[in-house]
C-alpha cells in the first residue's frame, strides 16, 4: 500500500513486517509476550481484520432502511442504517449517500461532509421513475450535478421474496393478459378484506408498480428465469441494480485498506508517545516506515 492519504500521512507499506503481520492477524507475534504493546497490537489487529462497514446515509424518505437491508441480504455486508448502532457507526470505512431525485440543498451538504474517497451515491426507488432507462437518465444527471457517478438502484426489487400463492397469482394474470394499470389503485380489484385484494396490497407494497410490471413481463416471456417464486424472485433481484454496486464498493477497498493501515500506525505513534514499550513501538513504526 504505502499511497499517501489526507494530512500527508502514509500508511504502512506493502511487504513490511507489520503490513504483513495486520493481514496475517498476528501482530502481536512482533513483540516479547510480556511487553505492554500485546494489548495494543491485539485491538488493532481486530480493528484491522474486521468486516467492511458501510453506512447508509441520506434524507429521511429516501429509503435508507430499505437499503441497509438490500445491502445486507444481496451483498452480504455489515451495514448500520439510519438511527442504528451510534458506536458502529465510528467504524464507518464505507458511505453510501441515498437520493430520491436531483440532489437538494440538504443532499448537497451532506454528500460535501462525507469523504469523497470512500463515497458511493446511488438514486434510489428507480423504480418510481417510470422505467428503468428513465431512472438511469436521472441518474446522469444527478451524476453531472455533483460531479460523481451516481447508480440507479431498486431497494424494493433487491428484496423481492415472492411466495407461492404470489406467484401463482401473478401467472395467471399474465396468463390472463392483465397489465399493472397506470394508476396503481386500479391494481387493487376485489372487494375490501378479500383474499385477493390482501393479496394485491401485499404486491405493491413490496414490489410497487414497476416490480410488479416487471415481474409481469418476465412471466409473459416463458424465460426460465420466472419459471418459480424462487427464480422469479432471483430475477426481480438482479433486476434492482443493488448487485451492480459489488464492483464500486470493490474499486474502494484499496483506498478503506490504506486507511485502517494509517489508523494501524497511529495507534503505535500513541503508545510510542505514551511510553508503552517505547522502543518496541518505535521499532516496528521505523520498520514500516522503511521506503515509505
Amino acid at each position: 500500500m504505502g499511497a499517501p492519504v489526507n494530512g500527508g500521512r502514509r500508511g504502512v507499506p506493502a511487504g513490511s513486517e507489520l503490513w504483513t503481520a495486520a493481514e496475517q492477524g498476528r501482530l502481536v507475534d512482533l513483540v516479547d509476550p510480556v511487553s505492554p504493546l500485546v494489548p495494543v497490537l491485539a485491538g488493532a489487529g481486530r480493528r484491522f481484520l474486521r468486516p467492511l462497514h458501510v453506512q447508509v446515509v441520506g434524507r429521511p424518505g429516501t429509503g435508507r432502511d430499505t437499503m441497509a437491508r438490500a445491502l445486507r441480504e444481496r451483498l452480504s455486508l455489515t451495514v448500520i442504517g439510519p438511527g442504528e448502532d451510534e458506536q458502529g457507526a465510528a467504524d464507518t470505512d464505507l458511505w453510501i449517500l441515498v437520493l430520491a431525485g436531483p440532489p437538494r440543498r440538504a443532499d448537497r451538504e451532506l454528500f460535501a461532509s462525507l469523504p469523497a474517497d470512500r463515497l458511493l451515491v446511488v438514486l434510489g426507488k428507480a423504480d418510481t421513475h417510470g422505467d428503468w432507462d428513465a431512472a438511469v437518465a436521472v441518474a446522469a444527471s444527478c451524476a453531472g450535478r455533483l460531479d460523481t457517478p451516481v447508480y440507479p438502484v431498486s431497494q424494493l426489487l433487491a428484496c423481492a421474496d415472492l411466495d407461492d400463492a404470489e406467484f401463482a397469482a401473478l401467472a395467471t394474470m399474465a396468463a390472463a393478459g392483465v397489465g399493472m394499470p397506470s394508476m396503481a389503485g386500479r391494481f387493487l380489484v376485489g372487494r375490501p378484506g378479500s383474499d385477493e385484494r390482501l393479496m394485491r396490497q401485499g404486491l405493491l407494497r413490496r414490489l410497487d408498480a414497476f416490480g410488479i410490471d416487471t415481474a409481469l413481463a418476465l412471466i409473459e416471456s416463458r424465460s426460465a428465469v420466472a419459471a418459480n417464486a424462487e427464480a422469479l424472485s432471483r430475477a426481480l433481484r438482479d433486476a434492482s441494480g443493488v448487485p451492480d454496486l459489488a464492483g464500486p464498493i470493490g474499486e474502494r477497498v484499496d483506498r478503506i485498506r490504506q486507511w485502517r493501515e494509517v489508523e494501524l500506525r497511529a495507534r503505535l505513534e500513541e503508545a510510542a508517545a505514551a511510553g508503552v514499550d517505547r522502543a518496541g513501538a518505535e521499532r516496528l513504526l521505523a520498520g514500516a516506515g522503511a521506503g515509505a
